[in-house]
């Protein structure tokens, strides 16, 4: 906020006017008299790591409750018959979904030998399922095998919903309610319906129950986000907020280990639920955010947590009080002044339409991709534990790259390298077999690859919507980016009716799709959030711009290269586009200047603006 205030000033103060805004570079922020990054701000991040650990777990549980089993149709009630007895003997070619009809007289003189060819085949109507390593998954509770596989889908999705309904529901009441009182609530509802998931005794009921708890554990993690990216300063926002996704990496490596250990549904679905039990008894030893207090006019609750915190950083200040009321006041001035926007802006300004589909693109197909990968790594070769740690594994390296990258690349080049090469990975397995290691490694760059540009996303993102609309067009990409979590399961069952690399295929097409479409996003590195929806769309239309601009030095250069001349490069492409939008700018400027509305956004949008995720 304070860089983009500065910003504003700065333009106008180059066009010759006298800013209005400089007073407003004085008011004191909640955040300097805590502090902007300290021991209580690390405590509670510790906290929210830990809960994102404990999310990725139920998230990612159905790759082992449901994983690749070996089955066959059971045996007759008081069948002597040893297994290999039965399935080499007694049942067909498919020996998974049917059997022959009355096995006990229909042999050849010869046991050894198959059943003749000509006894009726049957569907089975029981199963007996492999038990070396799985003691009990749900698919061989509830017979999740043949006509009833694409179950396993349908529930992934359906919990994949929950998540969807969750941002919408719980993002709004927290506003309304409070952060703590919505974090407690969210755990609370995904720890009571985890319990009652590990007693399930149908399909539907572990559906239902698995829904509520992706409700909850989705709300736990939007909530927890915010109230992190409102107790830290602007400068530790890029830092906690790409840091709170370690929890995410150490739960996924982890989790294998935990179902190698207890190979019995039940007891993995109560280890995993352990945790909610440990945040739920801590969650209220976690401060409301300061922030919300304040524009709540809570100033009594909020001067005694900001007391605390200060004395928890080493910071001893006086008249806090006095300190946040002012607080209060100017932030109503600000909301006073603030421009507001709707959803339907985003489509009604020219050239802010057209990015906000290529956003809504990139976001879905990056989630997609994302989660088709995560919950393919059960039809890979190799031992499917050391598989899904490697999924998770790839994503520390693509986190600490991607800060390194985004802060000396920009925005658009590495978002573009890693769709090219995450999609071209997932695209180069089509001549390979399905249980190839080379597949697996294959795939393995492309996770790498696509945690990364959707880590990216969230950056470009929130700097190319302008202020009024920032927080409604960053919302509504990440829901659009759940309808890819929760159509992702089902390219599994794509996979079962063509071949198990046609979803490696439809990866790689969506991935290389979205690194081309972000060629039509302007760079934001380096460059001032918009603060006006006209500002924004035009922006688009700068690269345009930008590249007649080069034909225009290109043409020069020919012209004076055909005449024995030279040109400088203070006659370059870059200058030519510069000096055109300096004149853009000078006319922005002037329409802010004689503009109602207020184009500097308020501390609590800009928080806003980054808790979306």
């Amino acid at each position: 906020m304070h860089q983009n205030s500065l910003h504003s000033f700065q333009i106008r103060k180059n066009v010759g006017e006298k800013s209005k805004e400089e007073p407003a570079q004085m008011k004191e922020d909640i955040l300097d008299i805590i502090g902007h990054d300290g021991l209580w701000q690390r405590g509670i991040f510790l906290w929210i790591l830990f809960a994102t650990m404990t999310v990725v777990w139920h998230f990612m549980a159905m790759s082992f409750y449901a994983p690749n089993l070996e089955y066959w149709c059971s045996r007759p009630e008081g069948s002597n018959k040893t297994v290999e007895e039965w399935k080499n003997v007694d049942l067909p070619e498919d020996k998974h979904c049917s059997r022959f009809r009355n096995q006990s007289t229909l042999y050849f003189i010869d046991e050894s030998s198959k059943i003749s060819s000509t006894s009726e085949v049957v569907s089975c109507d029981s199963w007996e399922y492999d038990t070396s390593f799985y003691l009990s998954t749900v698919l061989s509770q509830f017979d999740l095998v043949c006509e009833r596989d694409w179950l396993v889908s349908l529930s992934t999705s359906i919990f994949n919903l929950g998540t969807m309904l969750s941002n919408v529901i719980v993002s709004h009441l927290s506003d309304r309610f409070g952060r703590r009182p919505l974090l407690a609530a969210s755990i609370a509802i995904s720890l009571s319906a985890a319990v009652v998931c590990a007693f399930s005794t149908s399909f539907v009921m572990f559906t239902t129950t698995r829904f509520f708890v992706s409700f909850g554990l989705s709300g736990l993690y939007t909530v927890s986000y915010v109230l992190l990216m409102e107790i830290v300063g602007p400068k530790q926002r890029s830092f906690y907020g790409v840091a709170v996704h370690l929890g995410w990496c150490v739960g996924f490596v982890c989790f294998p280990g935990i179902v190698w250990l207890l190979r019995d549904w039940f007891w993995i679905q109560m280890a995993i639920t352990l945790p909610l039990v440990i945040l739920l008894l801590t969650c209220w030893f976690i401060a409301e955010s300061p922030r919300w207090l304040i524009s709540q006019g809570k100033i009594k609750e909020a001067e005694r947590i900001v007391t605390k915190a200060t004395k928890i950083n080493g910071n001893y200040l006086s008249n806090i009080d006095a300190r946040l009321k002012m607080m209060m006041k100017t932030r109503k001035v600000d909301e006073s002044k603030a421009e507001s926007g709707t959803i339907f802006d985003l489509f009604r300004t020219p050239g802010l339409w057209q990015m906000t589909l290529v956003i809504y693109f990139i976001w879905f197909s990056g989630i997609f991709v994302y989660y088709g990968l995560s919950y393919n790594t059960n039809e890979l070769a190799g031992d499917p534990f050391v598989n899904f740690a490697l999924a998770g594994a790839v994503e520390f390296p693509a986190y600490f790259l991607t800060m390194i990258a985004i802060y000396s690349q920009g925005r658009k080049v590495p978002m573009i390298i890693t769709t090219a090469i995450g999609g071209l990975a997932c695209l180069l397995t089509y001549p390979l077999p399905a249980d190839s290691w080379i597949t697996t490694a294959l795939l393995m760059v492309g996770k790498f690859c696509i945690t990364a540009s959707v880590a990216i996303a969230f950056v470009l993102t929130a700097e190319i919507f302008p202020t009024p609309v920032r927080i409604i067009g960053l919302g509504s990409a990440v829901l659009f980016s759940k309808f890819g979590s929760v159509l992702a399961p089902f390219a599994r069952e794509l996979g079962h009716a063509t071949n198990l690399v046609v979803p490696h295929v439809l990866f790689g097409f969506l991935a290389l799709m979205s690194g081309l479409l972000v060629l039509l996003l302007p760079e934001t590195r380096g460059v001032t959030v918009p603060e006006t929806l006209l500002e924004a769309g035009s922006r688009r239309k700068s690269i345009r711009k930008k590249k007649e601009a080069f034909k225009e030095f290109e043409m020069k250069r020919l012209l004076n290269m055909n005449r024995g001349k030279d040109i400088s490069q203070k006659e370059g492409p870059e200058v030519i586009f510069q000096s055109r939008e300096l004149q853009r700018r000078d006319k922005l400027v002037d329409l802010t200047k004689h503009s109602n509305r207020s184009d500097v956004p308020s501390e609590n949008q800009q928080v806003s603006t980054v808790a979306i995720r």
